[in-house]
């Protein structure tokens, strides 16, 4: 029988700050942010506090005022910070000291310390009665229903939907072109080929140009070694973190990684600044639009950015395309390990001292689940912004266009991988909202074949902050130590001892934990 448990608790330190709501009354004085019913006859509303961006996008949001005049709900939203650490300590106040508005977004540790201290109100018997489209949700989706219950069957937050995706590999055509690449290439000799014929060609002249270059982490190819992290057969393998991130070191295929990578380094076909961690976004986009990279691995909508940003006006040479995934070193289609399903780092909650809006905030979120409010947050109004022909939509306005627009003015935009309101996600809305580059690759690369969602894990409170505190360690050790390998500074033949160390580090008491989380709420 599966277990039932309560949210990942991201930030662990919160489990004694919630103590200091072990003592509120439930009928203690409620809060009086915009606690009136409404600003018209008819019009019910209530407060939400949000992320400032996540306030601006809605405003800028065509779709958002059809949603309050469709459910007769004005909506007062409630700023709380520029970033995450502003905007959580600014929920901790706000909870302590009992001036949080009627709802709003918390981590989903605050969702789940605070919920059982009494600052959240449960949710079940609400949705029970007045949200008939998110309790049919709740009941087809049985891993959201673990994910959002507690052991007692209450309902302290809501946690939204993530589209199914994973990034895209892409390459500036025009240098493949120019540099005589003719075949596209299917696997990573092909592909390391490809890059050893562009420095060749554009290296020659400019000792500051790396065929790949990118932002952030730069291993990004497990999938193609088999060496991503996962749960063949209900078995922990490797440090899973939320799939998509996730490696195998114990696999056969990472040593073999770590020593392309090394061999990339070795012969300058990868950005050295990215691989020390030294670069920066900016930089890595002045590189691929000045001519200095030609390939990356990153975001699904970056190819377009980078299309629209480096010609044709500044470049009419400029061509971006996208590569399909490589084959693994089976030979096989690699597969893509998606995000998990659902977004666990935040939730939405209602206030237990603004009970009395509990009604209307779910009445209100049970319209973003309909059949009319799913079509109005993918894809808007029709005749607007889409058309319908045979049972199949289309967006009739320009992504570039709209998504082109100044701040502050409205636009019609479908960016639904933003989080503002709980809700689902028609993937394929998602997918066709972008330009025809991206809108055609995703509809041919992101099938059930290539795409793997990412396993939904739960834990405890214990091992959740035990997984934090390992982690952090284990994860730095593990960046610090293959980057040592791939730029030489550690041999190859010291891997064994590597592995030993990442096992001092705590590498396989992760591993367990994960184990131990998977069978509790699976098996």
């Amino acid at each position: 029988m599966r277990k039932k448990k309560a949210f990942y608790l991201v930030f662990a330190a919160l489990l004694t700050a919630g103590s200091v709501l072990a003592g509120c009354s439930q009928n203690a004085n409620k809060n009086t942010t915009n606690s009136g019913n409404g600003n018209a006859e008819g019009t019910s509303s209530f407060s939400y506090l949000m992320h400032d961006k996540f306030i601006n996008w809605l405003h800028e949001d065509k779709w958002y005022p059809h949603v309050e005049e469709a459910t007769g709900t004005t909506v007062e939203f409630v700023p709380g910070g520029s970033n995450d650490d502003e905007y959580y300590a600014s929920v901790d106040q706000k909870i302590i000291s009992r001036t949080f508005p009627d709802s709003g977004i918390v981590s989903v540790s605050q969702a789940t310390v605070y919920g059982a201290q009494g600052a959240f109100a449960d949710l079940a018997p609400y949705i029970d009665k007045f949200g008939p489209n998110i309790k049919s949700y709740i009941e087809k989706n049985p891993t959201y229903k673990t994910l959002i219950t507690n052991e007692d069957g209450k309902i302290f937050g809501l946690v939204a939907e993530a589209p199914r995706f994973a990034d895209f590999i892409f390459y500036r055509a025009d240098h493949f072109n120019k540099a005589g690449i003719t075949k596209v290439p299917q696997t990573i000799d092909e592909l390391t080929e490809a890059m050893r014929q562009l420095k060749a060609y554009y290296g020659k002249d400019d000792k500051n140009y790396y065929p790949m270059v990118g932002r952030e982490g730069y291993i990004r190819f497990q999938s193609a070694f088999n060496a991503a992290a996962n749960y063949d057969d209900g078995v922990s393998k490797g440090v899973y973190a939320n799939g998509k991130t996730g490696t195998d070191l114990y696999s056969e295929g990472y040593k073999k990684m770590v020593e392309w990578y090394k061999t990339l380094y070795d012969e300058g076909l990868i950005d050295p600044e990215w691989v020390a961690g030294s670069g920066t976004e900016e930089s890595w986009e002045s590189k691929m639009l000045t001519g200095q990279g030609s390939i990356s691995y990153d975001y699904l909508t970056r190819p377009s950015w980078f299309l629209d940003n480096g010609g044709p006006e500044n470049d009419p040479d400029y061509s971006i395309a996208i590569l399909p995934y490589l084959k693994d070193l089976n030979g096989n289609p690699s597969v893509q390990t998606t995000e998990t399903q659902y977004n666990t780092l935040r939730a939405m909650v209602v206030n237990k001292d603004s009970e009395d809006k509990a009604e209307t905030i779910i009445k209100f979120l049970d319209y973003l689940y309909s059949d009319e409010g799913q079509t109005l947050v993918s894809w808007g109004v029709k005749g607007e912004s889409y058309e319908e022909s045979g049972g199949e939509k289309k967006y009739i306005v320009n992504f570039s266009e709209q998504e082109a627009t100044p701040a502050g003015e409205p636009r019609w935009s479908f960016l639904n991988d933003r989080l503002t309101f709980v809700k689902p996600i028609d993937n394929d809305a998602f997918y066709s909202w972008n330009t025809d580059l991206v809108r055609k690759a995703a509809h041919e690369l992101f099938t059930d074949q290539s795409l793997k969602t990412g396993v939904q894990v739960t834990y405890t409170a214990d091992q959740s902050k035990q997984l934090a505190d390992l982690s952090a360690k284990v994860n730095e050790a593990v960046t610090a130590g293959v980057t040592q390998f791939v730029t030489g500074k550690r041999s190859m033949s010291e891997w064994d001892a590597f592995l030993g160390e990442m096992e001092a580090a705590g590498y396989k008491n992760i591993v367990a934990l994960q184990q131990e989380a998977y069978d509790a709420m699976y098996k």
